[in-house]
């Protein structure tokens, strides 16, 4: 049996095989649809409806993928245009402006003369199609060169101008001129740098262009010369001459004089008194034509055979306390041998020497010939110049020296001293004399202050061995003195007083109260001094008033002691000689006792006056008698202070 009549079998059993198909289809509905592989049954339909879905999910897919391939492309397309939007933009603008077409630079003399009147040209260019905006000049120089006449510059301090140009067209250059003068020591090198600063029209950025240019002095209005010794013993005083002069045309203002010392110098005295360290001199005004010169003295050490140099130079000092050169000088000393030794100390000391007004210079001069050969005509000498000294009591203990009043030179020879005729291999001695300190010390100016002197110690000899048979006198030594100053006080008491109203009995009577007012000056000689103070002790049944003038002063008082301070600080050299004396001004209230009577009531039973100096670093002090109410310097009390029952 076929497949199909199987299947016609099965599924028709239970029909009438004389129904025709409407029929059967009306008796049975779902017939056809339940025959799967009838040739006219709905798989076929469906089949077709699937096909005919897919085709149109298929057509509706390559639409959708038509439309984003066209989004893709307008969005592709508009990147590529703003791409190329922004390359063009960004070549245009790199083409219209380089750092390298901006330039700057500065045309003038590379060889001035210190003091010269000169000019500089600095050129700026700008070759970019782009303008430039907010350009600003700035010439920056060394301190040696002092512009003049730049109206159109603005200053940026002492070493620095600026010049506003604003804006500056693409294409176009531009010129600016300063002008001044350099000044500086001959073979001087100084330097000139200008920088522009800008922003292109292009760019939000700034930028910069630089330039420099160095500048040759060739010479300088300000001459120097310097005269030492050539040859010198380790240990051995040396002494420079230092002599400038103006040869220009024009003044040179607030000039200072400096040194630069060799390891192994050490500085002594100097005249003038140098005005900063040991070191540098105020000079002032130099006008055209006009000289001046200094002395310096000091002490050299070193290795045999070494080579000292010191240098001099004349100029001022800059804003960053840097040393602006406008002439120097050298000088070599050689450190040779010496036969002689010498060795001085004064009031026994070697260094550190400070003495005070009325006081006594005690020299005590050692010398000896560690040579070995004999010391013909040996001429001794001892130099000590100061206006602080008086030569008219110089006391030379049993050695009687010729003393020379102008160079203030004591001097022995083998007619005062034997041995001298001939000092022989290994000879020794010792010289000594004392000058005293004026008790009053000359001061007439700001300037007399810091006295010193050193003692200047020579021996010399034909026989003295030296290089080209140069300088005889090899053997020397030097101790530095320095001067402390001086303090100075005075107390006075009044009952009438213009300054602080008193009250009570005069004469003072026991049992009630009477004020005084004290007026205690206080002076300073020669250095300045700090840590200044006074301490004052009341006597006994004393009160203080807490009442004083001026209101500021530092004032305090203890009435556990019954002492009185004044914190008086720092005091200048000169106070109360060439000034005013530091003054305060106070009250006190004494009430007498019975024991008292007949007799000048006490105030004040001690005053101690101290202080630092500042020159010699030694303490100071000074101590006044009590003081009692006989008061002298009040012509309506004077002698009435004694007390009365």
């Amino acid at each position: 049996m076929s497949l199909e009549e199987t299947e016609r079998k099965i599924y028709q059993r239970e029909e009438d095989p004389s129904l025709n198909l409407e029929q059967r289809r009306a008796l049975n509905p779902h017939t056809a649809e339940e025959v799967p592989f009838a040739a006219d049954s709905l798989e076929t339909q469906n089949l077709e409806q699937k096909k005919e879905v897919w085709i149109k999910e298929q057509e509706e897919k390559k639409e959708k993928r038509k439309k984003i391939l066209k989004k893709a492309l307008i969005v592709l397309g508009a990147v590529v245009l703003v791409a190329g939007i922004v390359w063009l933009a960004l070549y245009i603008r790199k083409s219209a402006f380089t750092e390298q077409q901006v330039k700057i630079s500065i045309s003038g003399p590379d060889k001035v003369k210190s003091g010269e009147s000169v000019s500089f040209d600095i050129d700026y260019q700008n070759l970019n199609r782009a303008s430039l905006t907010g350009a600003v000049l700035y010439i920056n120089y060394s301190e040696n060169f002092k512009p003049s006449g730049n109206l159109q510059f603005e200053s940026e301090g002492p070493s620095a101008s600026k010049f506003n140009i604003g804006n500056i067209a693409g294409k176009t250059n531009g010129k600016v001129t300063i002008q001044g003068k350099f000044f500086g020591a001959s073979d001087a090198l100084v330097y000139f740098e200008v920088k522009l600063d800008y922003k292109p029209s292009t760019f939000n950025s700034t930028f910069e262009a630089k330039a420099n240019s160095s500048v040759f002095i060739s010479s300088s209005p300000l001459t120097i010369e310097v005269s030492g010794p050539q040859n010198a013993a380790s240990g051995n005083v040396v002494s420079y001459v230092v002599k400038y002069q103006n040869t220009g045309q024009e003044d040179f203002n607030d000039l200072k004089l400096k040194a630069d010392f060799p390891d192994g110098f050490s500085f002594s005295n100097s005249d003038p008194l140098a005005s900063q360290g040991n070191n540098i001199w105020y000079v002032g005004t130099l006008a055209a034509g006009q000289s001046g010169q200094a002395t310096v003295n000091g002490t050299v050490a070193g290795a045999r055979d070494e080579q000292k140099t010191t240098k001099f130079s004349i100029g001022e000092i800059g804003s960053d306390n840097a040393f602006i050169s406008y002439g120097e000088a050298d000088s070599v000393v050689k450190i040779i041998g010496s036969p002689i030794v010498l060795k001085e100390t004064i009031n026994g000391k070697s260094e550190n020497v400070s003495v005070s007004a009325g006081d006594t210079v005690s020299f005590k001069i050692s010398y000896q010939n560690t040579g070995s050969i004999g010391l013909r005509d040996v001429v001794f000498s001892v130099e000590a110049n100061s206006p602080i000294l008086d030569y008219s009591r110089i006391n030379s203990e049993g050695t009687k020296g010729e003393f020379d009043g102008d160079k203030k030179i004591i001097t022995w020879k083998s007619s005062e001293i034997p041995d001298f005729k001939m000092l022989s291999p290994g000879a020794q001695g010792e010289i000594s004399f004392s000058i005293p300190v004026k008790d009053v010390i000359p001061i007439s100016g700001l300037k007399d202050k810091n006295f010193s002197f050193s003692a200047v110690a020579r021996m010399d000899s034909p026989d003295i061995p030296t290089p080209d048979e140069a300088n005889k006198v090899v053997a020397s030594n030097s101790v530095e003195v320095k001067l402390n100053s001086k303090l100075l006080a005075g107390l006075q008491g009044f009952f009438n007083d213009a300054d602080i109203v008193n009250s009570g009995p005069i004469p003072p009577k026991v049992g009630q109260e009477t004020t005084f007012t004290l007026h205690l000056k206080i002076a300073n000689v020669s250095n300045d001094v700090t840590d200044a103070k006074v301490a004052m002790t009341l006597a006994p049944g004393v009160k203080w008033k807490n009442n004083f003038l001026p209101k500021d002063a530092s004032m305090s008082y203890n009435d556990r002691t019954n002492e009185l301070d004044w914190n008086v600080g720092s005091l200048a050299a000169g106070t109360g000689v060439i000034t005013d004396p530091k003054e305060i001004i106070f009250q006190l209230g004494v009430t007498p006792t019975p024991n008292q009577v007949s007799d000048f009531a006490p105030l004040v039973t001690q005053t101690v006056f101290s202080a630092k100096d500042s020159f010699t670093n030694q303490p100071l002090e000074l101590k006044l008698g009590a003081k009692n109410t006989n008061l002298p310097e009040d012509l309506g009390v004077g002698d009435m202070g004694k007390v009365t029952p």
